[in-house]
């Protein structure tokens, strides 16, 4: 369907483009520092209770999410370590690139290489420059622990699944432990990710149903896996306790609403002011190869069928925090939204280009192939430089910003361990970088944030002077 040219030049645009990327948001880990939101906090429970019993402390005081406890309580502040808060998001964001290449890898197994980094490429650049809230992925220790580890593991899983139903899902050990540690550390996250990885295992359940009349045993054993995860993170007794704390939860009415008024919005969002459309032209050639006979089970389920499921979970998703706390779902969580959106539509796509496969014609379309590989080529570099990652973290990064932050936290570190116990004052920071900072402490000496750092560096009181001129302050 496509030139060997024109799939170099694919090639070499979308690596050119997941590297303007990847690169700067590299770079800003070197200048990352802990947050005064949560990090310090879940530091302290665990410095002062233990490691397992302050996770103990969190699962019946305020939340079930066994697998973020776990990791948020092991943060490289309960050891002192301020460098491990410009290891971590390197380690992230090489995670996250080797598990897309591990979906490309599954997802096109016995395609060349170069075919599959361009896929893995096109998945990166989809996921990591529409970020909604970048430093509460990459850089928030907090938000990692809690949704940006599950989209990872959740990435992997696929790549796992794939690889296990080419084996027709055969009792293998190997595969079933695998995969069950992933299901119950995404589980283990947050809801959002439970919601998340229980679709999956539903519209593979169902698809089972349909094409074989039964279950598989491997299919029953991570059915169970994922039951258990589930009822130790909703009955969990710290749930009831912050779902109680929000006066605007559990209104269903408003919830109805609200999600479909905002799924409208966000999915015109989605095709129009992202790399969507034009990484789906690009995509549909490999969509025709990929669906050449014999088709694999997962790829003979109904495309209405599909179309039905990525559109209910995206609607669930979606509504999870409107039903939660009666507000919009905030950044980190419309990361989620944002993956699950675009894999779903991925899988669609695939579905109706083999319910369409006769229709087309790639002889018609071979003439217009390198027009319209400029057109996707400026299309892509737009609407990823004017996304909401890429041109915030260049302006940053041209203007100093993370540096000038660095060296602020650095002086602040040295005011707080060389003073006495007495109330320290700080200095409000010379610039807060939007792409990497996500709060403050507050000139409140009472705000939870003040208290833990304080309780941190073995402070009465922190208290920050006020000062409303500062460069880099984004709403």
């Amino acid at each position: 369907m496509i030139s060997s040219t024109s799939s170099r030049f694919a090639t070499f645009l979308l690596l050119s483009v997941a590297l303007l990327v990847a690169i700067p948001l590299a770079v800003l880990s070197f200048y990352n520092h802990p947050s005064p939101a949560d990090d310090y906090c879940f530091a302290n429970t665990a410095m002062q209770y233990g490691f397992w019993q302050a996770q103990q402390f969190y699962y019946d005081g305020w939340s079930g999410r066994f697998f973020h406890n776990f990791i948020v309580h092991s943060s490289p502040l309960t050891i002192g370590w301020y460098g491990g808060y410009k290891i971590y998001p390197l380690v992230l964001l090489a995670l996250l690139i080797a598990s897309v290449y591990a979906l490309a890898s599954q997802w096109l197994y016995g395609f060349d290489t170069r075919t599959k980094v361009t896929f893995a490429a096109g998945l990166f650049i989809g996921f990591a420059a529409m970020l909604a809230g970048l430093a509460e992925f990459l850089y928030w220790y907090a938000g990692m622990a809690c949704y940006s580890l599950s989209c990872v593991l959740f990435l992997f899983l696929l790549a796992t699944l794939l690889a296990h139903g080419r084996q027709g899902f055969r009792l293998q050990a190997k595969y079933i432990v695998t995969e069950a540690l992933l299901i119950t550390g995404i589980i283990g996250s947050s809801e959002t990710s439970m919601v998340m990885v229980m679709s999956l295992l539903g519209l593979l359940a169902l698809g089972e149903l349909i094409q074989q009349r039964r279950l598989s045993a491997t299919m029953l054993v991570l059915l169970i896996v994922s039951a258990v995860g589930c009822y130790y993170l909703i009955t969990a007794p710290g749930n009831a306790v912050r779902m109680g704390s929000n006066a605007n939860s559990s209104n269903i009415s408003l919830t109805l609403t609200s999600s479909l008024r905002y799924a409208v919005g966000y999915v015109t969002r989605q095709l129009f002011a992202t790399p969507l459309l034009p990484m789906s032209l690009l995509y549909l050639p490999i969509a025709y190869r990929l669906t050449a006979q014999p088709l694999p089970a997962y790829l003979r389920i109904h495309p209405l069928l599909a179309l039905l499921h990525g559109g209910a979970t995206v609607l669930v998703l979606i509504s999870l925090h409107f039903y939660g706390v009666g507000i919009a779902p905030v950044p980190r969580l419309v990361n989620i939204i944002n993956l699950v959106f675009w894999l779903s539509w991925g899988y669609n796509l695939t579905l109706w280009v083999a319910r369409l496969r006769p229709r087309f014609q790639p002889a018609l379309w071979q003439p217009y192939a390198k027009p319209a590989l400029v057109g996707i080529a400026v299309w892509v570099t737009l609407t990823v430089w004017f996304g909401p990652v890429v041109h915030m973290v260049y302006e940053d990064l041209w203007n100093g910003r993370p540096q000038a932050y660095d060296r602020a936290m650095q002086q602040r570190y040295e005011q707080l361990t060389t003073s006495g116990d007495s109330q320290a004052v700080l200095a409000p920071l010379p610039v807060y970088p939007a792409s990497m900072f996500l709060e403050d402490v507050k000139d409140n000496p009472e705000h939870l944030w003040n208290r833990c750092w304080a309780d941190y560096y073995h402070k009465k009181t922190i208290v920050l002077k006020a000062n409303t001129e500062r460069e880099g302050l984004t709403q």
